[in-house]
């Protein structure tokens, strides 16, 4: 898996990668996943990760499991516009604070 998102949990990266592949139409509504190894081998990480990332999934209305049949991906998504789209966050909060860092260095020359 890729870790452009280092500074959150395995699990979270899991999240935010499967929430990205249906935001982009990769996983449509109604596609099966793989099973939970498949998908940990997937993204490069535990099963038990694999299956809380799921779960989390589920827990936000992205996934819906049927027992003995395998998890879907839910036909009613959840709205966007409450959530907070971490990687956008994490580089804005990034770029926010190059700028203050800019800033200072300024101060600190005219003093």
């Amino acid at each position: 898996m890729e870790q452009s998102n280092p500074g959150l949990a395995a699990y979270q990266r899991v999240v935010e990668a499967i929430k990205h592949e249906i935001r982009t139409g990769t996983l449509s509504p109604g596609d099966r996943l793989p099973g939970n190894r498949s998908v940990a081998e997937k993204y490069d990480v535990a099963l038990g990760t694999a299956q809380k990332a799921l779960r989390v999934l589920q827990d936000e209305g992205w996934l819906t499991a049927t027992p003995s049949v395998g998890v879907f991906v839910s036909s009613q998504l959840p709205s966007d516009e409450d959530a907070i789209d971490v990687p956008k966050a994490l580089a804005e909060l990034k770029s926010e604070l190059a700028n203050l860092a800019k800033r200072v260095e300024e101060l600190e020359r005219r003093s």
